[in-house]
């Protein structure tokens, strides 16, 4: 048989030849051509030694007889021999171990050629052991059953290409049969959906038994389909008559080519040669049923493959005899069906379009074309563009390598202008504790060369209060691999500390680091924060000025109440016998306003004292209870109502109370000089609490006037007032003490009228830190 190529829509077998060279030697040199260029593109590798194993398969002793019941040379016969040695001799089985005889019982019927063949059998083979037998037709099993009983008894027997209507003989010896199926309706619905216009189909057969047998199917089969198609039959003709009919067959014709192996007049033909006269004669494509007619003239069909029935059975046999699980439950039959073949030669003939063959058909003789070596050359397109690619790739990165290079080198240079131009201190330092680089900026800073800066460890540097600080840092950096910030004091030449805060990078083993000198800065800030007390002491001294009728009245109470009380304790005394339980409530109430007075100019003294800051938690109902405590006096005398709404469940606040008091004394005299205008008892204050997430809120609320929306936005700037006699600070160091204490305040105007002043501070939870501007 050709060599088979699979493709993955169809199966085809090549049988051309070329003038110049064969398929195989073009297919060989480009089979020749892949490896090179596979060598090419991979280069010098290991040789993978071959070891030679022998293979154990056990069956080298087997033995297989297979007999024909007809002549050896029949195509049939050819076909399933081919398969079986193939298969038998693959399997393990020798060649010189599978044995064909040809009985020839067709062309030798007599009793004497059967009588002369036992003998011979006998003579052959009675001292040979057989381990299975292969039996062709239904007269080669006759003959091994019944004349060679005596010969090949209890031998399993493979029955090929019996009739299926034969019946196997019931018997305890193992018979597998095998039928051989024709299926004409698939093969004519393939060559319908070929030529789709089809009207008429011409079927050619024989006059033998076995061809009439086959005739009487096609008739079953095809009843179906004569109301589409119309049928001509002509196993009536001698085949001459056949010829000339399909000579002249139209256009819109199918010819369906059954077994043929006689004809009316008693000649016979054997199918490759009956068939190239039917392809020479017909005028339209011939499709048949046997695959030893493709190559010879019809175009092709749903064929029975023979070739492909001798390697199933040889399948099967190994299988029983080197005794797998087969054999404890070996098949009746076996069945191999047909499959879909085609001739190219036949099909071009007839322009018949190989898109429309079924998926997986075998196509042989098929004409050489560049397609046919697309895998081949595909390769080695993909070698010359992975090669191609390669190189392009290989180019692009020197590129690209020498674009990096060059990158690199303006980033250094720009790197080397930017370190010796900025004002900033840069560093470049090691996990060890030294530093790698440094910009001349460190020199100017610390009064040291950057050579001995570089020379010792930059831990030698650190106050000995922030070294712990500063190795954490470092230690964050080599392990961590983040971002830090943190500030430490620095020891210049001078002996003198800078005060530096640092932002450092880990990248590896190195540190890189910006550093800016906040000395100056510092020393600037506490100036200012020393500048912005002193402004808040002079306010503090200055509202207690304006409060001195209020203060005096405060302290004038419990002044008199002393008085009055240490008068009638005078009295009493001098009775003839003084009553010692009235004198002692006396002093107790003499006590009480002392204490009273003590508190009042406590209070003063406080707001009036210039101290450092205190952070403590405290209640802020508690400082509006004070300040409103101080204020009333002054607040009947306006004839103003102060009202307190305070919230119970306020939570406490951290900060230093002196400056809360000045916030709250700020606000409520503000208000209380917002309602001077208003009529007499409709001049009100409201003080209000209150929780809000975790915030403490705070609102001073009155019924003046409110206002306007040019000064709303300025009446925290310093030195703005709309007061007559204000100097604008009261309400600039209240914003700035509350920034301080990380709160916030503001202001807004009433729907109804007046103003109010908020301000929030968050509560007591942790440590708070007071801002430094």
């Amino acid at each position: 048989m050709p060599e088979v190529i699979r493709h993955p829509e169809r199966v085809e077998y090549s049988g051309f030849r070329l003038k110049a060279c064969r398929n195989d030697d073009v297919k060989t040199i480009m089979r020749l051509l892949i490896c090179s260029c596979i060598l090419l593109l991979t280069g010098p590798c290991a040789v993978v030694p071959h070891a030679q194993a022998q293979s154990q398969t056990g069956l080298e002793a087997k033995n297989i007889l297979i007999l024909h019941s007809h002549e050896a040379n029949a195509p049939v016969f050819i076909g399933t021999d081919k398969g079986l040695l193939t298969s038998l001799e693959s399997g393990g089985v020798p060649r010189l171990n599978q044995i064909f005889e040809s009985l020839e019982l067709r062309r030798y019927p007599f009793p004497e050629h059967r009588r002369l063949l036992v003998e011979q059998m006998r003579l052959r083979y009675s001292q040979r052991k057989f381990d299975m037998i292969v039996t062709m037709y239904p007269e080669a099993l006759e003959f091994v059953l019944k004349d060679g009983r005596d010969i090949f008894s209890d031998v399993p027997i493979l029955a090929l290409h019996l009739p299926q209507s034969f019946e196997l003989p019931r018997t305890d010896r193992l018979i597998i049969g095998h039928s051989v199926s024709f299926d004409i309706i698939e093969t004519l619905e393939i060559a319908l959906k070929l030529i789709p216009g089809a009207k008429r189909v011409y079927v050619a057969s024989g006059a033998h038994p076995v061809d009439r047998r086959i005739e009487d199917q096609a008739r079953r089969d095809l009843k179906k389909l004569e109301t589409r198609l119309e049928f001509h039959y002509l196993s009536s003709m001698p085949l001459d008559e056949i010829l000339t009919t399909l000579s002249s067959a139209p256009p819109d014709a199918i010819i369906l080519q059954l077994i043929f192996s006689q004809d009316v007049s008693g000649r016979s033909y054997t199918a490759q040669n009956l068939t190239q006269q039917l392809s020479q004669a017909a005028s339209a494509p011939i499709f048949g049923l046997l695959d030893v007619a493709l190559g010879h003239g019809i175009a092709g069909g749903y064929l029975i493959n023979f070739e492909n029935i001798g390697m199933k059975a040889g399948e099967l046999i190994l299988d029983i005899i080197r005794g797998t699980a087969i054999t404890q439950n070996p098949p009746k039959t076996l069945d191999v069906p047909s499959q879909h073949m085609f001739d190219w030669r036949q099909l071009n003939r007839w322009k018949l379009s190989v898109g429309d063959l079924p998926e997986g058909s075998i196509i042989i003789n098929r004409g050489f074309t560049l397609w046919d070596l697309k895998y081949y050359i595909i390769a080695a397109l993909s070698f010359i563009l992975a090669q191609s690619g390669l190189i392009l790739m290989l180019l692009v990165q020197k590129r690209r390598r020498q674009s990096a290079e060059e990158s690199l080198r303006q980033k250094t240079e720009e790197l080397d202008r930017f370190f010796n131009v900025t004002l900033d201190l840069l560093c470049i330092a090691n996990t060890g504790g030294y530093f790698l680089r440094l910009n001349p900026a460190w020199e100017k800073a610390l009064g040291y060369s950057r050579e001995e800066l570089m020379a010792n460890r930059f831990f030698d540097f650190v106050h000995p209060d922030d070294l712990a600080g500063t190795q954490e840092a470092v230690s964050k950096l080599a392990s961590q691999q983040e971002l830090v910030n943190f500030r430490n004091r620095y020891r210049c030449r001078d002996g003198t500390y800078r005060c530096l805060e640092w932002a450092a990078a880990p990248l590896g083993a190195l540190i890189y680091a910006a550093v800016r000198d906040l000395t100056e800065r510092l020393e600037v800030e506490t100036e200012a924060q020393q500048r912005r007390e002193e402004l808040a002491h002079m306010a503090r001294v200055a509202t207690m000025g304006e409060l001195t009728t209020s203060l005096a009245h405060e302290i004038n109470q419990p002044l008199s109440a002393i008085m009055s009380n240490a008068q009638a304790a005078k009295r009493y005394l001098k009775a003839p016998t003084p009553d010692m339980a009235e004198i002692e409530e006396i002093l107790d109430d003499i006590v009480q306003e002392g204490s009273r007075a003590g508190e009042v100019i406590n209070r003063l003294r406080k707001l009036l004292k210039k101290s450092k800051i205190e952070i403590e938690s405290m209640d802020l109902n508690s400082v509006f209870r004070e300040i409103v405590t101080l204020l009333n006096y002054d607040a009947v005398m306006r004839d103003v109502k102060i009202e307190l709404e305070l919230d119970p469940q306020l939570p406490f606040v951290r900060g230093d109370r002196i400056q809360l008091q000045q916030v709250a004394l700020n606000l409520v005299l503000n208000a209380l000089d917002s309602i001077t205008e208003v009529p007499q008892g409709e001049r009100r204050v409201l003080i209000r609490t209150s929780r809000k997430d975790s915030l403490a809120l705070a609102e001073v609320k009155d019924s003046g006037k409110g206002i306007s929306l040019e000064e709303i936005e300025k009446v925290f700037t310093p030195f703005f007032t709309t007061k007559a006699q204000g100097m604008g600070v009261g309400l600039s160091i209240s914003r700035s003490i509350i920034s301080r204490h990380q709160g916030q305040i503001w202001a807004e105007n009433n729907p109804e009228g007046g103003a109010t002043f908020y301000f929030s501070l968050p509560s007591a939870t942790g440590e708070m830190i007071l801002r430094q501007a």
